[in-house]
């Protein structure tokens, strides 16, 4: 009886289906609230992270070709965050000397199941002059795996 009912991978827990992570800064970074929509000929990916230490919200923007390298630029990416549940928001873009990139490695179009990678610095927005906050952050090895809404 106990060969029936285990299996040797009952406790590992599934990875969600929706999430976004990376190297923010050189730390682990992970958020699990990823949507994802294709509208038209635009991709649109957003994540939004509400915790009491940090809010944050990233978005992405592009005009989708499928599984293919796409060259961002300060249009297609959206960031902001609000340490301490502080406001207003700190707004940062792309960081233009930076080869942004973002990849889609994988897209399904059955399921809408979409995964890739991506690799983005950004600049703090030059009117906001509070040193609280760093001049720049960075997404490095990021990966994304989103089951696209219809």
């Amino acid at each position: 009886m106990a060969f029936l009912s285990c299996n040797r991978y009952c406790c590992d827990l599934p990875e969600p289906v929706n999430l976004m992570k990376a190297t923010r800064n050189g730390a682990a970074w992970e958020i699990q609230n990823t949507v994802g929509r294709l509208l038209q000929d635009s991709l649109i990916l957003v994540d939004t992270s509400v915790t009491p230490q940090q809010t944050e919200l990233i978005v992405f923007k592009l005009k989708f070709s499928g599984a293919d390298s796409y060259t961002l630029t300060p249009a297609n990416v959206e960031y902001a965050y609000v340490p301490q549940m502080d406001n207003p928001y700190v707004f940062y873009t792309l960081d233009p000397a930076f080869a942004n990139i973002f990849k889609i490695v994988y897209y399904d179009t059955g399921s809408g199941m979409t995964s890739g990678t991506f690799s983005i610095k950004l600049n703090k927005d030059p009117a906001n002059s509070d040193t609280r906050y760093p001049a720049t952050v960075s997404f490095l090895n990021g990966s994304f795996r989103v089951q696209l809404s219809k």
